[in-house]
Protein backbone atom coordinates (compact mmCIF):
# COMPACT_ATOMS: atom_id res chain seq x y z
CA UNK A 1 0.00 0.00 0.00
CA UNK A 2 2.94 1.90 0.78
CA UNK A 3 3.58 2.90 -2.86
CA UNK A 4 0.29 3.95 -3.66
CA UNK A 5 -0.49 5.77 -0.99
CA UNK A 6 3.19 7.73 -1.95
CA UNK A 7 1.88 7.64 -5.70
CA UNK A 8 -1.20 9.47 -4.75
CA UNK A 9 0.49 11.91 -2.83
CA UNK A 10 3.31 12.92 -5.59
CA UNK A 11 0.15 13.37 -7.84
CA UNK A 12 -1.57 16.08 -5.08
CA UNK A 13 1.52 17.55 -4.48
CA UNK A 14 2.17 18.30 -8.34
CA UNK A 15 -1.51 19.00 -9.06
CA UNK A 16 -1.04 21.83 -6.45
CA UNK A 17 1.86 23.33 -7.76
CA UNK A 18 0.36 23.70 -11.28
CA UNK A 19 -2.06 25.67 -9.45
CA UNK A 20 -0.03 28.27 -8.05
CA UNK A 21 0.34 32.10 -8.68
CA UNK A 22 2.02 32.33 -12.36
CA UNK A 23 5.49 32.79 -13.28
CA UNK A 24 6.56 36.36 -13.55
CA UNK A 25 6.89 37.44 -17.54
CA UNK A 26 10.55 38.05 -18.71
CA UNK A 27 10.77 41.65 -19.62
CA UNK A 28 12.21 41.87 -23.67
CA UNK A 29 14.53 44.31 -24.06
CA UNK A 30 16.40 45.59 -26.82
CA UNK A 31 20.19 46.20 -26.43
CA UNK A 32 21.34 49.76 -26.51
CA UNK A 33 23.59 50.63 -29.46
CA UNK A 34 27.06 51.27 -29.28
CA UNK A 35 26.32 54.58 -31.26
CA UNK A 36 22.90 55.61 -30.50
CA UNK A 37 23.02 59.03 -32.90
CA UNK A 38 23.56 55.78 -35.96
CA UNK A 39 26.02 56.62 -38.87
CA UNK A 40 25.65 60.53 -37.97
CA UNK A 41 28.26 59.57 -34.65
CA UNK A 42 30.31 57.05 -36.61
CA UNK A 43 31.29 59.94 -39.04
CA UNK A 44 31.53 62.21 -36.34
CA UNK A 45 34.92 60.99 -34.51
CA UNK A 46 36.85 58.75 -36.27
CA UNK A 47 38.89 57.57 -32.61
CA UNK A 48 35.38 57.06 -31.42
CA UNK A 49 34.34 54.68 -34.06
CA UNK A 50 36.95 52.42 -34.44
CA UNK A 51 37.19 51.67 -30.59
CA UNK A 52 33.72 51.06 -30.85
CA UNK A 53 33.78 48.94 -33.73
CA UNK A 54 36.64 47.14 -32.55
CA UNK A 55 34.89 45.86 -29.37
CA UNK A 56 32.44 44.18 -32.25
CA UNK A 57 35.32 42.73 -33.62
CA UNK A 58 36.82 44.49 -36.59
CA UNK A 59 40.50 44.68 -35.77
CA UNK A 60 40.92 48.06 -37.41
CA UNK A 61 44.27 49.74 -36.91
CA UNK A 62 45.30 52.95 -36.22
CA UNK A 63 43.87 55.75 -37.84
CA UNK A 64 46.60 57.50 -39.44
CA UNK A 65 47.51 60.11 -42.20
CA UNK A 66 47.52 58.55 -45.78
CA UNK A 67 46.94 58.98 -49.37
CA UNK A 68 46.27 62.93 -48.62
CA UNK A 69 44.04 62.40 -46.00
CA UNK A 70 43.73 59.69 -42.96
CA UNK A 71 42.66 56.22 -42.94
CA UNK A 72 42.71 52.95 -41.08
CA UNK A 73 42.37 49.36 -42.54
CA UNK A 74 41.57 45.91 -40.96
CA UNK A 75 42.28 42.63 -40.51
CA UNK A 76 41.00 40.91 -43.19
CA UNK A 77 39.04 38.24 -41.89
CA UNK A 78 38.75 34.33 -43.91
CA UNK A 79 34.80 33.36 -44.84
CA UNK A 80 35.65 30.18 -46.13
CA UNK A 81 35.52 26.45 -45.00
CA UNK A 82 38.07 24.94 -47.52
CA UNK A 83 41.56 24.86 -47.52
CA UNK A 84 42.80 27.05 -50.40
CA UNK A 85 45.67 29.41 -51.11
CA UNK A 86 43.10 32.31 -51.91
CA UNK A 87 40.40 31.94 -49.36
CA UNK A 88 36.99 34.14 -49.47
CA UNK A 89 37.75 37.70 -47.15
CA UNK A 90 36.44 39.92 -45.82
CA UNK A 91 37.52 43.75 -44.43
CA UNK A 92 36.72 46.99 -43.73
CA UNK A 93 38.48 50.78 -44.35
CA UNK A 94 37.66 54.08 -42.95
CA UNK A 95 38.89 57.17 -44.94
CA UNK A 96 38.11 60.50 -44.19
CA UNK A 97 40.26 63.56 -42.61
CA UNK A 98 41.69 64.02 -39.26
CA UNK A 99 38.99 64.91 -37.52
CA UNK A 100 35.69 62.86 -39.49
CA UNK A 101 35.34 60.20 -42.02
CA UNK A 102 34.00 60.81 -45.06
CA UNK A 103 33.83 56.74 -46.10
CA UNK A 104 32.99 53.58 -44.28
CA UNK A 105 33.63 51.06 -46.77
CA UNK A 106 33.34 47.00 -45.67
CA UNK A 107 34.49 44.42 -48.52
CA UNK A 108 34.16 41.23 -49.50
CA UNK A 109 36.72 39.33 -51.53
CA UNK A 110 35.43 36.45 -53.76
CA UNK A 111 38.50 34.43 -54.44
CA UNK A 112 37.70 30.62 -53.96
CA UNK A 113 34.78 30.42 -56.41
CA UNK A 114 33.82 26.94 -54.85
CA UNK A 115 32.52 28.48 -51.27
CA UNK A 116 31.11 31.74 -52.67
CA UNK A 117 27.86 31.26 -51.59
CA UNK A 118 28.84 30.92 -47.68
CA UNK A 119 30.68 33.77 -48.08
CA UNK A 120 28.03 36.27 -49.08
CA UNK A 121 25.82 34.36 -46.67
CA UNK A 122 28.02 35.31 -43.92
CA UNK A 123 28.76 38.56 -45.15
CA UNK A 124 25.74 39.50 -44.73
CA UNK A 125 24.98 38.09 -41.21
CA UNK A 126 28.07 39.90 -39.70
CA UNK A 127 26.92 43.17 -41.13
CA UNK A 128 23.70 42.79 -39.85
CA UNK A 129 24.40 41.55 -36.36
CA UNK A 130 27.37 44.33 -36.63
CA UNK A 131 24.72 46.71 -37.73
CA UNK A 132 22.18 46.15 -35.74
CA UNK A 133 24.67 46.19 -31.85
CA UNK A 134 26.22 49.90 -33.87
CA UNK A 135 23.12 51.27 -34.41
CA UNK A 136 23.35 52.09 -37.89
CA UNK A 137 20.89 51.80 -40.52
CA UNK A 138 21.17 50.05 -43.98
CA UNK A 139 21.86 46.58 -43.46
CA UNK A 140 18.38 45.31 -44.68
CA UNK A 141 18.45 47.14 -47.59
CA UNK A 142 21.76 45.52 -49.22
CA UNK A 143 20.93 42.08 -48.58
CA UNK A 144 19.60 40.41 -51.46
CA UNK A 145 22.14 42.90 -53.41
CA UNK A 146 24.98 41.44 -51.49
CA UNK A 147 23.58 38.17 -52.46
CA UNK A 148 23.03 38.43 -55.92
CA UNK A 149 26.14 40.96 -56.46
CA UNK A 150 23.69 43.15 -57.86
CA UNK A 151 25.34 47.02 -57.57
CA UNK A 152 23.05 49.45 -56.60
CA UNK A 153 23.26 52.92 -54.00
CA UNK A 154 20.75 54.64 -51.81
CA UNK A 155 20.18 56.63 -48.80
CA UNK A 156 19.91 55.14 -45.39
CA UNK A 157 19.26 57.13 -42.26
CA UNK A 158 22.65 59.49 -41.62
CA UNK A 159 24.57 58.11 -44.53
CA UNK A 160 24.47 57.15 -48.62
CA UNK A 161 25.53 54.23 -49.75
CA UNK A 162 26.84 52.38 -52.73
CA UNK A 163 27.11 48.88 -53.30
CA UNK A 164 29.69 47.89 -56.03
CA UNK A 165 31.21 44.60 -57.75
CA UNK A 166 34.51 44.79 -59.49
CA UNK A 167 36.63 42.26 -61.03
CA UNK A 168 40.10 42.07 -58.93
CA UNK A 169 43.00 39.79 -60.30
CA UNK A 170 44.41 36.67 -58.95
CA UNK A 171 42.10 34.52 -61.11
CA UNK A 172 39.29 34.00 -63.10
CA UNK A 173 36.19 35.27 -61.79
CA UNK A 174 37.48 36.93 -58.53
CA UNK A 175 35.71 39.49 -57.96
CA UNK A 176 35.38 42.02 -54.86
CA UNK A 177 31.79 43.34 -53.32
CA UNK A 178 32.40 46.90 -51.67
CA UNK A 179 29.96 48.50 -49.79
CA UNK A 180 30.14 51.97 -49.09
CA UNK A 181 28.32 54.55 -46.49
CA UNK A 182 29.43 57.84 -46.78
CA UNK A 183 27.68 60.97 -45.15
CA UNK A 184 24.42 62.06 -45.90
CA UNK A 185 24.17 64.66 -48.59
CA UNK A 186 27.77 63.49 -49.83
CA UNK A 187 28.71 61.59 -52.62
CA UNK A 188 29.75 57.89 -52.32
CA UNK A 189 33.49 57.42 -53.30
CA UNK A 190 33.07 53.65 -54.64
CA UNK A 191 37.20 53.17 -55.39
CA UNK A 192 37.60 49.41 -53.06
CA UNK A 193 40.41 48.84 -50.48
CA UNK A 194 43.15 46.31 -51.02
CA UNK A 195 42.66 43.17 -48.65
CA UNK A 196 45.98 41.52 -48.37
Amino acid sequence: MRPIVFAALLGLAGALAACGPEAPKKETYAPTPLAPAGWTQIFANPAESIDVMNRLGFRIGAYAPAEGGHKAVGIPAMLSRSDVLKPNVTNVELTGTADTLTAVRFTLDLTDLSDDGFAKKQFVKQIKQRFAQLGVAGADKLTQNIMSERPTNGTTAGANYALTRDLIPGGKNHRRITLTFTPAGSTPATSAPRNG
